[in-house]
């Protein structure tokens, strides 16, 4: 198993085609959290296939890249959790001013 860089070229692509209404920007940032997720998803899911077949020893995996698999798989996991927290804060703190 490899670890893969994030890219971050196409984030550019989505800011230089930034959406000139507010529908669009909705649903640019569904798709980005969506994209996210999934990304978050994928490897949680790589990491305990890994960890399963090194239990079962049916598996051409080494401890190595099981070990790096499931810190990069929590790593994701605790950024997508902070994200969430400061959506949720940020949501809460405009619902909470005075118009």
């Amino acid at each position: 198993m490899s670890i893969n860089p994030i890219n971050l070229s196409g984030s550019t692509n989505l800011l230089s085609s930034a959406p000139h209404s507010v529908a669009g920007a909705q649903a640019s940032f569904s798709d980005a959290l969506k994209n996210a997720l999934g990304t978050v998803n994928n490897s949680v899911q790589t990491a305990d296939n890994m960890v399963t077949g090194l239990a079962n020893g049916n598996s051409n995996e080494d401890l190595h890249s099981v070990m790096i698999a499931m810190q990069k798989a929590d790593t994701l996991l605790q950024t997508a959790v902070q994200v969430r927290d400061r959506v949720i804060s940020a949501y809460q703190d405009i619902m909470n001013m005075q118009v």
